[in-house]
């Protein structure tokens, strides 16, 4: 099940038209300059020219028909308005389908700079724009292809392949390291913090990846690089699934982060 939300998704109307108040879209817009600023020579450039493809509003939130255009004109997906948090056969069945889920509520100004729970600021911002290039968008396709028919098992390693690569992914390339992973590309403070000599920085392999344990709810310790978004589309034609049993095998490697505190009850 997934967990509750402090948030509701807002619902279309029949038009399939979402009202935003005036607040929620000057908080889209302020979180908009900020990190446009905060990417600037850190983005890799299939994002950005995504990003130019996308053409996002800063003044408002924009319509989802607005990007169901652009996408599927480049590579064929779609966004879906889902609630504020799905369960995992939703989220693979949706990205099977090339739909992109997107939570359909924007964070309050008291979580402007941090909110746990994917909003749709993280989700379009984020994520829209790798969507409309070729390599990432097949990847993301396969990954949910292979996700939706996995046992609940492997989906768990298989959540790790997607922090590393759709959320937290990073590419060498000869301008230096640049950003992919939606979950960088949206938060100042992480976006700031993978130029730092803090994080371990790692080439891709795959079986690493898949045996690499992560947190949600902090910077984090170790990312791994590419070297080109087509490495994605190589990735995407491996037998993933033959690299999971693997994993199990060997077992996951030492977390390089200290365990969550459990509160008192």
């Amino acid at each position: 099940m997934a967990k509750a939300s402090n948030y509701t998704s807002k619902q279309p109307d029949e038009n399939g038209v979402i009202h935003w108040s005036e607040e929620e879209n000057k908080i889209w817009s302020e979180l908009v300059a900020r990190q446009l600023a905060c990417i600037e020579g850190k983005a890799c450039d299939e994002y950005l020219a995504g990003l130019k493809k996308i053409n996002l509003p800063t003044d408002r939130i924009p319509q989802l028909s607005e990007l169901n255009e652009v996408l599927l004109e480049t590579t064929g997906w779609q966004v879906a308005p889902v609630p504020a948090l799905i369960d995992f056969d939703e989220f693979f069945r949706l990205l099977a389908n090339k739909q992109f889920p997107v939570a359909t509520f924007i964070r309050s100004r008291e979580e402007f700079d941090y909110l746990q729970e994917p909003d749709i600021f993280h989700e379009i911002f984020g994520h829209c724009a790798m969507l409309t290039n070729p390599a990432f968008a097949e990847f993301t396709h396969k990954y949910g292809q292979l996700g939706y028919a996995a046992e609940k098992k492997d989906r768990v390693y298989l959540a790790r392949l997607y922090w590393f690569t759709v959320e937290f992914g990073l590419m060498q390339t000869e301008q230096g390291l640049r950003i992919y992973g939606g979950g960088i590309l949206s938060s100042p403070g992480e976006t700031q913090y993978v130029y730092s000599d803090k994080p371990e920085i790692n080439a891709m392999n795959v079986l690493d990846v898949l045996r690499t344990p992560y947190r949600i709810d902090i910077m984090q310790p170790v990312y791994y690089t590419i070297n080109s978004i087509n490495d994605l589309f190589d990735i995407s034609q491996m037998d993933i699934m033959s690299l999971v049993s693997k994993a199990k095998e060997l077992g996951l490697h030492e977390p390089k982060f200290p365990p969550k505190e459990k509160l008192a009850s």
